[in-house]
C-alpha cells in the first residue's frame, strides 16, 4: 500500500513563538495536526528541530464533522484555523470530546 500524502492542508495557530502548525486531510482519509517547533528553545533543549503530529483516523471524522456542524473535509480544517487559537486547544478539545488520536514525536524533524 502507498504511503499516504497530503490531499489538503491549512495553516492553523502555534501555541509559541517559533512554531508552526497545520492541519491536514490524508490521501487515505486520516487527519493529521503537526506542530513544528523550530524555536531557539527546541534547538538548545532538544538539539534541533522537533515536530509532533496528533492523527485522527478516518472513521472519526463524520463524527468531528457533526460535532462542529459542518459538511465537509475543506469545512472542517478551516473550522480548526478559524475557531481554535492554536494546535493544542484543537488537541485538548479532541480529548474533552473522547476523539480517539495517536500522538508522534519526531526528535529530528
Amino acid at each position: 500500500m502507498p504511503e499516504a500524502t497530503e490531499r489538503r492542508s491549512v495553516r492553523i495557530g502555534s501555541p509559541w513563538t517559533g512554531a508552526s502548525a497545520w492541519a491536514r486531510m490524508m490521501t487515505d482519509g486520516r487527519l493529521e495536526l503537526e506542530l513544528y517547533d523550530h524555536s531557539q528553545e527546541a534547538e538548545q533543549s532538544m538539539g534541533g528541530d522537533v515536530a509532533w503530529i496528533y492523527v485522527v483516523e478516518p472513521a472519526e471524522i463524520p463524527r468531528l464533522l457533526d460535532l462542529l456542524g459542518l459538511q465537509d473535509e475543506t469545512a472542517l480544517l478551516e473550522a480548526f484555523a478559524r475557531r481554535f487559537p492554536h494546535v493544542h486547544a484543537v488537541r485538548d478539545w479532541l480529548q474533552r470530546q473522547q476523539i480517539p488520536y495517536t500522538e508522534q514525536f519526531d526528535s529530528q524533524a
